[in-house]
């Protein structure tokens, strides 16, 4: 859980490969690395909505959850530090207040994710994340100084624009209750569009010389903030109170459509 990474499209697949193809070895091994990176991070967050969904199912508390999650990796990146088998950066002040916005906008998006998984099913989580390029590609270029998509990757941005639509067309729960069935997964997609877009800001303007360094001061700065919004929705005193079994018949939706 540590700084995003949503790249828009704003070179062709064809064109990468044919750069890889012409690179140097060495060059080609970075081009090889960055891929593998890609896969991995596809794999691992397709996997992380998996997992939050069944999780979701049988404790339905969406912010303790997450509280539990940013602790144990807030305490996982300290361990492997104190171990001496992790590098990382030290919490400093002058780094610590950029990261402020961010893990404001990274503790609502997740929450909001969660809140997401408990009303709507994986799916409709994936394609509203996924349209986030759509956002993302047109706040670099407002507020980043980037480009504007060019002709191959608006393209690209419509094929997202169409399967996203045709997904909201063929939705039966869309199609029985309108647009407050994806109030959660909206909220989560405009929260997540400004944190990755941030989220870029600070890794051009903050120094960290480590990977694991930037995963620490998100994580152990968004435990305050996490424990504040588990306290306000009463999730401790609801976890205690409730039949177990009400627990274990959560309405949560897991099925496909």
């Amino acid at each position: 859980r540590g700084l995003p990474d949503c790249t828009t499209p704003s070179a062709a697949p064809r064109e990468r490969e044919i750069l890889g193809a012409m690179a140097p070895p060495g060059e080609q091994a970075s081009v090889l690395k960055i891929g593998l990176s890609i896969l991995m991070y596809s794999f691992c967050s397709g996997s992380m909505l998996l997992v939050n969904k069944l999780t979701l199912h049988w404790l339905p508390f969406a912010s303790s959850v997450t509280l539990a999650q940013v602790i144990a990796t807030s305490a996982f990146v300290l361990a492997g530090k104190y171990l001496g088998l992790l590098q990382v950066d030290e919490m400093v002040w002058d780094k610590i207040k950029p990261y402020l916005i961010y893990v404001a906008a990274f503790t609502l998006g997740v929450m909001a994710n969660m809140k997401a998984l408990v009303v709507a099913n994986v799916e409709t989580v994936i394609v509203f994340r996924a349209a986030t390029p759509l956002a993302v590609s047109m706040l670099e270029a407002m507020f980043l100084g980037r480009h504007y998509p060019n002709a191959r990757s608006s393209v690209a941005l419509v094929v997202i624009c169409i399967g996203a639509a045709g997904y909201v067309w063929s939705d039966k729960e869309f199609e029985n209750i309108g647009i407050m069935a994806y109030f959660w997964p909206i909220i989560y997609f405009f929260i997540i569009a400004f944190e990755m877009t941030y989220g870029k800001k600070i890794v051009s303007t903050v120094s960290l010389g480590t990977l694991s360094g930037p995963v620490l001061y998100t994580n152990l700065l968004s435990v305050p903030a996490m424990f504040v919004l588990a306290s306000l929705d009463s999730e401790p005193t609801k976890g205690l109170l409730e039949n177990p079994s009400q627990q274990c018949g959560a309405p949560n939706r897991i099925e496909s459509k």
